[in-house]
């Protein structure tokens, strides 16, 4: 007797756009100083970005192909409302209308947002960046773990990068990113991404993923939800494991020499072999 097929699943809309990770101050600024992290590693970049109205914030970027780490630290936290071990989950779409896709498809899965729209100041004009939705619990006094679902502004390339050929204008991730990306450093993206949460923010992620396309598979207390371009893996918040506690990473070429890199006292880039790495946060 034939067994029976595996059922198809589509591709899931939402792929990871970037990860958010509120850090210490000696890890933020260990990072920020890292000779082999600014000039070796990845595209990288200590910048500031402003919005509508002057608002803005500055971070710690670190992009691959298609994804990026957005890190901020102390100072920067406490003026978002957040705290060291705070975490985000920006997941983002590559087609103009797939934003309100998703969003149809979490409508059964609990209360979303209308989509917003973000203006960036760019040489002294403010034009449309992104459109996104949150989907963190609206009700909670302060959110230490945030979820959204971003696309960009189809026409935000064009305006911001004149002089782009034809087909470097769409929203893509790997479209944006392409004019910071370095294709001869280590990173190529995020694969992986390891959470440490609170059971409630478990249950909703968890919700969200599987109405967005990904396939669930529960191992012992991590819940690990997969597509074909990335896996999230959620584990149980402790004193100290919160947030973001891991990043897998692929890799562009093999690391030679030093493997591991220390950035303070609880974080670890770590070349695990030719093809990934790790990149870990908190007590380790």
């Amino acid at each position: 007797m034939l067994s029976p097929k595996p059922p198809i699943v589509s591709p899931p809309l939402v792929h990871l756009n970037h990860v958010i990770i509120y850090v210490d101050e000696q890890t933020s600024s260990a990072i920020a100083q890292s000779a082999f992290m600014k000039n070796e590693f990845a595209a990288f970049e200590a910048g500031h970005v402003v919005i509508e109205d002057g608002a803005g914030w500055s971070g710690l970027y670190i992009d691959g192909e298609q994804t990026y780490v957005e890190i901020f630290g102390p100072s920067q936290a406490s003026a978002n409302g957040n705290l060291i071990g705070d975490a985000g989950v920006c997941l983002g779409v590559d087609h103009p209308g797939e934003l309100e896709e998703a969003r149809a498809l979490l409508q059964a899965s609990g209360d979303i947002s209308c989509p917003d729209l973000v203006r960036r100041q760019l040489n002294g004009e403010e034009i449309p960046w992104f459109r996104y939705v949150d989907l963190d619990d609206s009700d909670a006094a302060r959110a230490s773990f945030t979820v959204s679902i971003m696309e960009y502004d189809q026409h935000f390339l064009k305006r911001s990068r004149p002089g782009l050929a034809a087909g470097q204008d769409g929203i893509t991730r790997k479209q944006y990113n392409a004019a910071r990306f370095r294709p001869e450093r280590y990173l190529k993206d995020i694969i992986e991404v390891t959470l440490a949460l609170e059971p409630v923010e478990t249950i909703r992620f968890g919700r969200q993923l599987v109405a967005l396309g990904y396939v669930q598979m529960p191992e012992g207390e991590t819940e690990i939800f997969s597509s074909h371009q990335l896996t999230l893996r959620l584990i149980p918040r402790t004193a100290s494991l919160k947030g973001v506690v891991a990043l897998k990473l692929s890799l562009l070429k093999k690391k030679e020499g030093e493997t591991i890199y220390r950035f303070g006292e609880e974080s670890v880039l770590r070349f695990d072999d030719a093809h990934t790495a790790s990149w870990l946060f908190g007590l380790h």
